[in-house]
């Protein structure tokens, strides 16, 4: 489950966004929740999700990489976090959703409303 304080006093509504087996590790692709671009990565065996907008100049993350444990923005190469968005160096960092991967696939936790 993805570390994500800003999200545990609010009800949750959770989405499935990857089916079982269809994420290789250190990949990433994009997903829409609710008309949310969401980047859903898996990596070291573990799932994260994140705003899909790196906050350095607004590439989508989605469509970038994972390489050596960091999910690299296609745009400028910035390095985050695949599972909590931070940036190692930097204060800004991309907002994360909780994740849990269940039988049936990998859900994301958002806000409910």
């Amino acid at each position: 489950m993805a570390d994500d304080d800003s999200t545990s006093t609010v009800d949750l509504t959770w989405h499935k966004v990857v089916e079982p087996g269809e994420l290789e590790d250190d990949s990433v692709k994009m997903a829409v929740v609710t008309g949310k671009l969401l980047a859903v990565s898996r990596c070291g065996g573990r799932y994260g999700a994140l705003d899909n907008v790196c906050p350095h100049k607004g590439g989508p993350l989605g469509q970038g990489q994972i390489e050596e444990g960091k999910l690299v923005c296609p745009w400028h190469g910035r390095e985050y976090d695949p599972v909590s968005g931070h940036c190692d160096g930097y204060e800004e960092s991309v907002p994360s959703y909780p994740v849990e991967e269940r039988e049936d696939g990998v859900y994301v936790g958002l806000p409910a409303g």
